[in-house]
């Protein structure tokens, strides 16, 4: 080959090299920590009884339109487990991704959030209670306040779904805080006792392990958090609002989320804090 045809080769793939590089680099972000913003919607209990509707419940259309608002309107919804791929860089992150968590067990989560979920293949987690579950396991119990395992293990099962550590008994006035009367030593022991006892039963009843605790009552006592990173747990959730600015490779405790309540739409919520995060 003619020596101008080579050294004309030769410049042609250093510069498809280059392209390729240029193009390739994004799916490198060790070399420079890849960020997103995540909102965490948090729901409570679905009820078509106007009674008990308002701060913590939402009726079953209200939930039916915030899905469809968040298809039409380009948000992707995401589980605990994306979030973990994408901090630990292995996967990336759909564009605006929203995290929807429904919170204690209830019910209502198996007769009408599955089958919305399922309807308008929407993604959501849900953040059981150890001994509510426990009390309503019996066959009869359709029409209970709180799911049984039974009907938890049929909500894990779905692809659009997730279950994750919301105490075993810890649901009480205190939540999970440490109580004046104990020493952090005292608390990190009951506190980690109660914390393996839920993460256990959920493994023997899903078939999954929890990788992430939702604080009840979204009290946070100061050892809490190095009790759960002891026990493998990657992540928490917490009450308190606004959006979560992810970077990859740091940790994903307490993460921050916005109450879905009845006359308050998710769309009300992304634009309010799309507005503060631009204002």
């Amino acid at each position: 080959m003619p020596r101008k045809m080579l050294l004309a080769l030769g410049i042609a793939i250093l510069v498809l090299a280059n392209a390729v590089q240029a193009w390739a680099w994004p799916l490198f972000p060790e070399r420079s920590p890849a960020k997103a913003d995540v909102v965490v919607i948090m729901y409570h209990l679905v009820t078509k009884n106007p009674k008990y509707q308002g701060k913590f419940g939402i009726s079953p259309e209200e939930l039916e339109a915030d899905f469809i608002y968040l298809k039409e309107n380009g948000y992707n919804t995401i589980l605990m487990e994306d979030l973990i791929n994408f901090a630990d860089r292995k996967r990336p992150l759909p564009k605006k991704p929203v995290l929807l968590t429904f919170d204690d067990g209830r019910f209502s989560d198996h007769l009408y959030v599955l089958p919305l979920l399922e309807k308008y293949k929407t993604k959501a987690v849900f953040s059981v209670i150890g001994t509510e579950t426990d009390e309503n396991s019996d066959k009869s119990g359709n029409k209970k306040p709180h799911m049984g395992w039974e009907q938890v293990a049929e909500l894990a099962a779905s692809k659009y779904t997730e279950v994750q550590n919301h105490s075993y008994n810890l649901h009480g006035d205190n939540g999970s805080a440490k109580l004046r009367s104990e020493s952090l030593e005292k608390y990190q022991a009951r506190f980690g006792a109660d914390t393996s006892k839920q993460q256990e039963l959920t493994l023997k009843n899903t078939g999954s392990t929890p990788t992430t605790y939702t604080y009840p009552l979204g009290i946070i006592s100061k050892g809490s958090q190095e009790v759960l990173e002891g026990l493998g747990m990657r992540s928490s959730l917490s009450c308190v609002e606004g959006i979560n600015h992810i970077v990859q490779g740091e940790p994903l405790f307490m993460l921050r989320r916005n109450n879905r309540e009845h006359g308050k739409p998710v769309g009300e919520i992304l634009r309010k804090l799309e507005s503060k995060q631009h204002g």
